[in-house]
């Protein structure tokens, strides 16, 4: 199964460090494509189908920070970066179907391929690496075309080496409400949730434990056709970000295609 993923975002974001000293407010507007590749292997594993795959994510992002003593005056600096970013590998997954439940369970690592300099106000990577345990939920009623669906992961960090920062652990979900129609069509609320649980660290932490949190919800809208005797699920999603904190907050379009070779 190969997922691709096509994403514009414009964010912003405003922070002061903890002594209340400092102010920096940044915009952002990112341009990316995500290519999501599995394999599902014939071999059973706690019952289900042992499944790996990767995904690798290029982006196209421009920001302009401004900083300084609080209430300004500010410096503004400008970045523009263009490539790859980390590299998302998913050595374990498997799914069971029960009845109308179908679970998914998963082991993302994230290696830090993607370009990186300490000096620079925008990365494509993050140089440090990831382990997240992924676990996934959906209910799918045959007779009404009703769906709901649960998708979360817990990210747990490793120190960044470059600027000795060590991000803290963080929570995350995906979920849709979803009513699949005739022909294919599917019309759904979809949305994310992230929370960072614990705290960031390590000596340029300066604006203190920095807990990340935002919430998003938008339509989602596709549609399943046949291509070469082949399924494909063409969907557009649309996101607004809100109850922000310490991250940047904006509007996301997903445009995505997925289908079975």
């Amino acid at each position: 199964m190969v997922k691709n993923y096509f994403m514009y975002q414009d964010a912003k974001a405003g922070v002061v460090t903890e002594n209340g000293i400092i102010e920096a407010h940044a915009r952002t507007k990112t341009y990316a494509a995500a290519t999501l590749a599995a394999y599902i292997a014939h071999l059973r594993l706690l019952g289900a189908y042992w499944g790996f795959g990767a995904m690798m994510q290029f982006r196209l992002a421009d920001q302009t920070a401004d900083g300084g003593l609080r209430g300004g005056p500010f410096k503004r600096q400008t970045s523009t970066l263009g490539g790859p970013d980390d590299l998302v590998v998913v050595p374990y997954m498997s799914s069971w179907n029960i009845g109308q439940f179908h679970l998914l369970g998963a082991l993302s690592l994230y290696a830090p391929t993607g370009s990186y300099d300490a000096q620079r106000i925008i990365d494509g990577g993050t140089n440090r690496w990831a382990v997240e345990p992924d676990f996934g939920f959906t209910w799918m009623s045959d007779e009404s075309g009703r769906e709901l669906s649960l998708f979360t992961g817990y990210t747990i960090n490793s120190e960044n080496t470059a600027s000795h920062y060590q991000s803290g652990e963080q929570y995350h979900a995906d979920f849709a409400a979803a009513q699949h129609l005739l022909e294919g069509v599917i019309l759904a609320l979809a949305g994310y949730a992230l929370q960072q649980t614990t705290a960031d660290s390590r000596s340029v932490a300066q604006l203190g434990p920095f807990k990340r949190r935002v919430l998003a919800l938008g339509p989602l809208v596709g549609k399943t056709v046949a291509i070469a005797g082949r399924p494909i699920t063409f969907t557009v999603k649309y996101d607004f970000e809100f109850a922000t904190r310490n991250r940047s907050s904006g509007s996301e379009l997903w445009l995505v295609a997925a289908y079975q070779f």
